[in-house]
């Protein structure tokens, strides 16, 4: 992602969410995909060196709320600017995980094969300006669900 012109090469850089909202699991698995998005999310927040800005849209009530007080008088304005209103994004990254489960009759091996696809999505005109698959498979003779 950090070598997309679109993404990373910005004069201004983009403003960018990394968060579950569109993130699916359609897998036979049990997958937290908070924990895939906030790994991603930390990486690239650190990998990009201020060429993204990450929006944290999952703590927008918290931030209405001290605005709130700021605007209200309860509290100093803080040190930091005043805006109109809460950032905007250019790019939402969406994604979704699939699985496919599989058994061989002779051993008795059962198998599980896992799809992730990343895909950043923009904002505005609703195109795809990056995405990536990621696989993995797992077999044993023990069932899969426990391993």
């Amino acid at each position: 992602m950090m070598s997309n012109r679109i993404l990373a090469a910005r004069e201004t850089p983009p403003r960018v969410i990394i968060d579950n909202e569109y993130m699916t699991n359609e897998s036979s698995s049990i997958i937290n995909t908070n924990m895939l998005t906030d790994r991603l999310r930390v990486g690239l927040n650190r990998a990009a060196n201020g060429r993204m800005v990450f929006v944290g849209r999952e703590y927008a009530g918290m931030v209405e709320k001290e605005r709130e007080m700021k605007r209200d008088g309860a509290v100093d304005g803080g040190t930091i600017r005043k805006t109109q209103a809460t950032a905007g994004a250019d790019y939402r990254l969406a994604g979704r995980v699939s699985s496919q489960d599989a058994i061989d009759r002779e051993s008795q091996t059962k198998s599980r094969y896992h799809q992730v696809v990343f895909e950043m999505v923009d904002l505005e005109l609703g195109t795809i300006v990056w995405s990536n698959m990621y696989e993995m498979k797992k077999a044993s003779q023990d069932n899969v669900l426990y391993r």
